[in-house]
């Protein structure tokens, strides 16, 4: 891909910001969303289609499996668009972290068919990494889940929690441990010994439970294995915390504006409540929030479109994205619901839509307590390094 210069690559994406926020405004107005809600499998598969048809499903995918190989700037535009309104649809589990882990395994025949028919909107895959119970957070390099050899083919045994989507997608790549290490292996949702327990989120969402019970593959569904299998996971991981913030960012914004707009309409004492200045001091304190949380996240999309970011760099400004925006969702959140008073607690009122989409996403792949601990983790592992 031929990078384009800097102005032209602007004009381009407010253009593409302007048709994503325009398509997005007009075909998932917030009502869909309320609509979808704990109506498995959470999602529209036709609007999903839709999104196909704009081509963005093959944003990230390169040009020769039918994609567009575009950046992820590009990406975060559809993806803030989106989130802005509610909609459900799994963009970024789907599109960045199964279709970047696809795309980081290693060009096999498999991967290559996945992602051609994910860039088409054929196929929804899902990633399948997580296997705590608990808050507390796997390691990406193991897993308690089994992949053997059977003969000339596979057999997986074992369990994955949290896997989003949790239902309705096609199929699973779901990482194991094998006897090269760290294995990556794609296990169809129709495949015999696969259990699945759909499980509703806050959001009206779902997300799943898989039980592996000796399911047997074909040795083609190997995708990667050992420090191949490592590094791609880890680098999807990064890419999909820098989105999941992308889309927390545009919903702390949709939060701030219905917050602010209730405060110059709801008159008392004769007079917008706005006009109060402890609650125009905690208005302020919110758009802080949300600028902070802007600039690391510009910062974050920035490095992801860098060619020479070295992997510990790009781990890092992940953890560090993803802490901030987690943060500030859910305190932006709580805030605008005391700022509206009793009507923000209704589930008839949007701001819960924002609320709720906000809860799930802050917790996903790790909350603030969890990837500021991987930050200072990073950050000592690569100072010390550098005093070796």
């Amino acid at each position: 891909m031929t990078t384009p210069p800097d102005s032209e690559r602007a004009d381009q994406l407010n253009m593409l910001r302007e048709s994503a926020l325009g398509f997005a405004t007009k075909e998932s107005p917030l009502h869909r969303a309320r609509a979808l809600r704990h109506q498995a499998p959470g999602y529209d598969r036709r609007f999903w289609s839709a999104l196909a048809e704009q081509g963005w499903t093959g944003l990230l995918v390169p040009e020769s499996l039918g994609g567009y190989e575009q950046g992820f700037a590009e990406m975060a535009e559809v993806a803030a668009a989106l989130a802005a309104q509610v909609a459900p649809e799994p963009v970024v589990p789907v599109l960045v972290f199964a279709g970047r882990l696809l795309a980081h395994a290693g060009a096999t025949e498999l991967a290559t068919r996945l992602l051609t028919e994910l860039a088409e909107g054929r196929t929804l895959p899902a990633v399948a990494w997580q296997e705590q119970v608990t808050g507390a957070q796997d390691p990406l390099d193991q897993a308690a889940t089994r992949l053997e050899r059977a003969g000339d083919g596979l057999m997986l045994s074992g369990g994955k929690r949290h896997v989003r989507p949790g239902a309705g997608a096609d199929g699973y790549i779901v990482s194991a441990s094998g006897a090269n290490g760290l294995a990556l292996v794609w296990v169809p949702a129709n495949a015999s010994g696969l259990t699945l327990s759909s499980q509703p989120l806050a959001d009206g969402s779902y997300a799943a439970q898989l039980d592996f019970n000796s399911v047997r593959l074909p040795a083609g569904h190997l995708l990667a294995e050992g420090p191949a299998a490592v590094a791609a996971l880890a680098r999807a991981y990064d890419e999909t915390l820098v989105l999941s913030s992308v889309e927390l960012l545009a919903l702390v914004r949709g939060m701030l504006t219905m917050t602010l707009d209730y405060l110059r309409t709801r008159v008392q004492f004769g007079k917008p409540i706005g006009s109060f200045q402890s609650l125009q001091h905690r208005a302020v304190d919110l758009l802080i929030q949300q600028e902070l949380t802007a600039s690391v996240v510009s910062q974050a999309v920035a490095l992801l479109d860098d060619p020479q970011a070295d992997a510990t760099a790009r781990s890092a400004m992940a953890s560090r994205v993803k802490a901030r925006a987690s943060d500030a969702g859910l305190q932006v959140a709580r805030e605008a619901v005391q700022l509206h008073g009793a009507i923000g607690v209704t589930d008839e009122y949007e701001l819960g839509l924002y609320l709720q989409r906000a809860l799930v996403l802050a917790a996903w792949l790790g909350n603030g307590t969890l990837q500021r601990r991987r930050y200072a983790d990073l950050t000592r592992n690569a100072t010390e390094q550098e005093h070796a």
